[in-house]
C-alpha cells in the first residue's frame, strides 16, 4: 500500500489526508501543536459561538459540497443573513454603506464626486504593461485615484490580509482583478457583466466543525504534539522524522504547514536550501477579539457584515464582524456578538499588546462608530504571532521555488495560504488538489462515492 506524510494539519493538510485515504493510500498527518485546524478556532461558551480565525466560508464549490457530505456536515450549514450583504467602510468617524450598483455609488457618501468620475472614467483607461510588477496600491492609482484607495481598496486589503496595498503585488494578491483587466480592458465593466457570488456559509457551531470532522475520519493517522524535524529523499523514498518519534518512510510528502515552519526542518532533497527561504515570506501579528453585549447596549442596529477601517482613518481596531448578524446562534436570546480584527502590518504593536490595553482600544472604537455603551458580558481573546502571508511584489519569486523544487522532487507537494490564495475556500481547494496530483502519481484508485 502507497504511503503518504501530510505536515500541518490545518484544513489544508486534513483536506489531503482524507482524500488520499479515500483513494486508498495510508496516510499519517504530523501536527506540531496538540489541535487539529490551524487558523480555524471555536471557542463555544455561555451560549456564545467565537470564532477566532475564519468566521466563513465564500459559497463553497461543487467539490467542497461533496466533501461536506462525506464528512456528514451538510445538515450543520448555515447560510449568512441576507443582511450581511451590506457593508460598512468608517468615514469621517461614521459608517458609510459600501456602494453595489451603480444608482448607489452616484448617492453614496463613501466618495467624493471626483472619486465618483474615476470610478465611472475607469473603462477608459488603458490597461497597464502585463510584464511589469504592480502593487495594488499602484493599480488602484492608474486605474481609479488616491481616494478610491484610501477608502476602497486600502480597508478591502487590511481585511482579507491585514496588510498594505502599497507592498502587495496586485498580480498574486487580488488576481482576480489582474485578470480583468487584462481580459476586459476595465475593472468596472467586467465586475457590472459578472454575477453577484453565492452565500457565505459555516456551521452551526463555528467552522472548528470542520477540522474536527476531519480528524474523526482520520482517526489515529493524525499525531498531535509531533512537529516535523526531517524531511530527506532517498533512493527508495522520503524519510520523515518527528520529534519523540522513530522516523518513517513515505512514498510522498504534502506540506501543508504555514511556510515559516520550514526554518525548523532539516531538509535534505534537491532545492531544500532554496525552499528556505519560504520562511521569509513575511507573516505579521494578528489579534481577534470577541466580545458579546446585550443587545440594549449597542445603538447602531448591526444591519450588514461589519465594517473596515481605511488607515486614514487611524482607528486601532482593522475591522469588526457583526458575529450574530451574520450567522444565526452566534449568541445567547437579546445578545449580540462583534468580532474585532487589531494589528496586521498597521499596526503590529497593538496585537501584541497585553489584553486590557486592546479590549480598551477595541470598545473606544466601538462606541464612537457603533454606541456601545457599558462593559461586554462575554470576552475572548488570539492572538495568532504569525497569522497572514503576505503576497509582496516579490511573492513570483516563491512561486517559482515551490513549482521548481516539486518537479526536480517528484513526490513532494506545498500547499497552504502562502501559495494560491488566503481565503478559506482557496487552501481548502489546495488541500484536495495536491491529493489528486499525488493519488494519480502513485496510481491510487478512484474517488470513492460520498457516503
Amino acid at each position: 500500500m502507497a504511503a503518504v506524510a501530510v505536515v500541518g494539519a490545518g484544513v489544508a493538510g486534513l483536506a489531503a489526508a482524507f482524500r488520499l485515504q479515500r483513494r486508498g493510500v495510508r496516510v499519517v498527518v504530523y501536527e506540531s501543536s496538540g489541535r487539529v485546524g490551524g487558523s480555524i478556532l471555536t471557542e463555544r461558551r455561555d451560549g456564545y459561538v467565537a470564532d477566532l480565525g475564519p468566521n466563513s466560508l465564500a459559497a463553497p464549490s461543487p467539490a467542497v459540497r461533496t466533501l461536506f457530505q462525506e464528512l456528514g456536515l451538510e445538515d450543520n450549514l448555515v447560510s449568512a443573513s441576507s443582511q450581511a450583504r451590506h457593508r460598512y467602510i468608517v468615514r469621517k468617524g461614521k459608517l458609510v454603506a459600501l456602494p453595489m450598483s451603480p444608482p448607489e455609488l452616484l448617492t453614496t457618501r463613501l466618495l467624493s464626486n471626483s472619486a465618483k468620475l474615476a470610478v465611472f472614467g475607469e473603462p477608459l483607461v488603458e490597461a497597464g504593461d502585463s510584464r511589469v510588477e504592480e502593487s495594488v496600491g499602484t493599480f488602484v492609482r492608474r486605474r481609479f485615484n488616491q481616494e478610491v484607495l484610501d477608502y476602497v481598496a486600502n480597508p478591502f486589503v487590511a481585511g482579507i490580509f491585514a496588510g498594505d496595498p502599497e507592498q502587495l503585488s496586485v498580480r498574486y494578491a487580488l488576481p482576480r482583478l489582474h485578470a480583468l483587466e487584462r481580459s476586459h480592458g476595465s475593472v468596472i465593466k467586467a465586475l457590472v457583466q459578472m454575477k453577484g457570488g453565492g452565500a457565505l456559509v459555516s456551521f452551526r457551531s463555528g467552522l472548528q466543525e470542520l477540522p474536527d470532522a476531519l480528524a474523526r475520519e482520520l482517526g489515529s493517522a493524525v499525531r498531535l504534539g509531533a512537529p516535523v524535524t526531517l524531511l530527506r529523499r532517498g533512493p527508495k523514498g522520503w524519510t520523515v522524522g518527528a520529534a519523540f518519534q522513530a522516523s518513517e518512510l513515505y512514498d510522498g510528502v504534502i506540506f501543508a504547514a504555514p511556510a515559516h515552519c520550514i526554518d525548523d526542518v532539516d531538509l535534505g532533497f534537491e532545492g531544500g536550501e532554496r525552499v528556505r527561504t519560504l520562511a521569509s515570506i513575511h507573516h505579521p501579528p494578528v489579534g481577534v477579539l470577541v466580545l458579546g453585549f446585550r443587545r440594549e447596549q449597542v445603538s447602531h442596529p448591526l444591519d450588514g457584515f461589519g465594517f473596515l477601517t481605511p488607515e486614514v482613518e487611524r482607528r486601532s481596531v482593522l475591522g469588526v464582524i457583526f458575529s450574530s448578524t451574520l450567522f444565526a446562534g452566534r449568541a445567547p436570546q437579546g445578545h449580540c456578538t462583534l468580532t474585532a480584527f487589531v494589528g496586521g502590518v498597521r499596526n503590529p504593536d497593538l496585537a501584541n499588546a497585553d489584553l486590557n490595553t486592546i479590549t480598551a482600544r477595541v470598545l473606544d472604537d466601538l462606541g464612537a462608530l457603533l454606541g456601545v455603551d457599558g462593559e461586554p458580558t462575554f470576552r475572548t481573546f488570539h492572538l495568532w504571532p504569525k497569522a497572514i502571508p503576505q503576497y509582496a511584489l516579490s511573492h513570483g519569486r516563491f512561486k517559482d521555488t515551490m513549482d521548481e523544487v516539486e518537479r526536480r522532487n517528484p513526490g513532494l507537494t506545498f500547499v497552504g495560504a502562502y501559495r494560491d490564495g488566503v481565503a478559506l475556500g482557496e487552501v481548502l481547494a489546495s488541500g484536495e488538489e495536491a491529493a489528486e496530483r499525488t493519488a494519480e502519481r502513485l496510481g491510487a484508485g478512484e474517488r470513492a462515492e460520498p457516503a
